[in-house]
């Protein structure tokens, strides 16, 4: 609505009509009285004006009927109801009906006032939180126009609608995580806290990793355990009116999966160190690259747990079963990673589209990143797609032992740390695994390596050489 704020005021009494627009002209906004109900609902129904005034008492249409048609309607703007001091039985059952408040058409002007400036701040602050809320989901939309994404699309928007829990089932780097923030951000908890826990992440590097798992998830009390310094909330409780997302949550221990079983079935949970009751209201939804009915019949996930979770099964689906949107993501990658510039060649375009992308849409998009990078000019080839798949594979293969990952978990943690070893022998195996990503990237070229790198090639060549590293001699 541009210009002056539109007020529509719906009243048979001509001196209240008067007597509310003098008082909001003078506060300038737009009023615009009329005295029927028909001729208010035709204009309501325009949904144009920033508030409506409703007398309680209409002779044409019962004022209860037209705000029920106007709310039925979906008219954005709130409405305020007056009437005398004898309408305040109805004034209930209007407010009932969706009516913002209530003020009696003798009462100060000021609080004739009061009462329309809260009602549109109230609905200014709404439409601000829906524009954020579909900004978010937006950013977490999947793209693609296939009809295997188009039907998947379809069904997390449906999903989003409830507060089910909800099961992710998909290949890793499919985008479940990113379904889940989909359907929180599409949901009515939009505007409540998305927590996320990545239940992988949960045991590594922790001393006494039970009492810490368990805190991660429930909190706990100041000394209930050594290291425990303060009161801290878990993500059951930071999630409270919102989401709680489990990642990986096939890899939970038997005893952490029984007390989320608990808290599942009671809607409360409790602090480590403490006996007391905290009721909670989060919708949760978890994921899973594992095949959880095989690790219930292997004894390693709860069926109880499992049929609680699983209550809307989703399958994410995997990249290789709609080839036909690896163009659109490609763009939307190179767009994201400031390679705005770069094209992929057609037969480097048929070799993304052919290929069976095994860590799905996690590594197109790392191997654009990382072929843009390398690629001479702004036409990325295939060949430069192929240099970059095979070093990833040979740098899986030479770290295969290594119990880390390559991306950071939800915490903002890299899950590189290992406690079995020192620091410096940390640093050096990560420098290592930098460095030979890097020489494999380039081709075997250090001057590219060094490039890439940022540093100097002698400086480059001699660190490789430290590090045991083979390098060609015409590199």
């Amino acid at each position: 609505m541009a210009g002056k704020i539109e007020i529509l005021i719906i009243s048979d009494d001509k001196q209240a009509v008067e007597s509310f627009s003098s008082l909001f002209k003078q506060k300038g906004f737009n009023p615009f009285g009329v005295y029927t109900s028909h001729k208010g609902l035709e204009l309501a129904l325009n949904d144009v004006f920033g508030l409506i005034m409703l007398d309680l008492n209409l002779p044409d249409i019962n004022s209860l009927e037209l705000l029920k048609r106007i709310k039925g309607a979906r008219v954005s703007a709130p409405v305020i109801v007056t009437g005398g001091s004898d309408a305040s039985v109805m004034a209930v059952e209007a407010i009932k009906l969706g009516a913002e408040s209530f003020v009696e058409k003798t009462c100060y002007p000021d609080i004739v006032l009061h009462s329309a400036l809260n009602a549109l701040n109230k609905f200014r602050l709404e439409q601000d939180i829906q524009k954020m809320s579909k900004s978010l989901s937006s950013q977490y939309d999947f793209i693609g126009c296939s009809d295997t994404i188009e039907q998947f699309r379809e069904k997390i928007k449906r999903i989003a609608m409830s507060s089910t829990r909800v099961l992710f089932i998909g290949e890793p780097g499919s985008g479940k995580q990113m379904a889940a923030r989909f359907v929180h951000y599409s949901s009515s908890r939009a505007t409540e806290p998305l927590a996320i826990v990545n239940c992988v992440a949960l045991d590594l590097g922790k001393v006494d990793s039970n009492l810490w798992l368990e805190s991660e998830l429930f909190g706990h009390e100041k000394d209930a355990f050594n290291g425990a310094t303060s009161y801290r909330k878990g993500k059951f409780e930071t999630a409270a009116g919102g989401t709680l997302f489990l990642k990986e949550v096939g890899a939970l221990r038997a005893d952490i999966q029984a007390k989320l079983l608990r808290s599942i079935e009671s809607g409360s949970i409790r602090r480590v160190g403490s006996d007391e009751e905290i009721k909670v209201d989060v919708r949760l939804m978890a994921a899973s690259s594992l095949d959880l009915e095989a690790e219930l019949k292997a004894g390693r996930f709860r069926e109880d747990l499992y049929f609680r979770l699983n209550v809307i099964p989703v399958v994410v689906p995997p990249l290789r079963s709609h080839p036909e949107d690896i163009p659109l993501l490609t763009r939307h990658f190179l767009s994201q990673a400031g390679y705005e510039s770069r094209q992929v060649s057609s037969e480097g375009m048929k070799f993304l589209k052919s290929y069976h992308w095994p860590e799905n849409v996690r590594e197109l998009k790392n191997s654009l990143e990382k072929a843009a990078l390398i690629t001479y000019g702004d036409m990325i080839t295939v060949n430069d797609f192929k240099t970059v798949i095979a070093a990833d594979k040979k740098r899986s293969d030479q770290n295969a032992h290594f119990t880390g990952t390559d991306s950071l978990d939800d915490n903002g943690r890299s899950g590189l740390f290992r406690p079995d070893i020192s620091l410096r022998q940390q640093v050096i195996d990560l420098e290592k695994r930098l460095l030979t990503e890097a020489y494999d990237l380039s081709g075997g070229n250090i001057t590219k390596a060094a490039a890439m790198l940022k540093t100097d090639r002698g400086n480059l060549s001699k660190k490789l050489k430290k590090l045991g590293l083979k390098i060609n001699k015409d590199g």
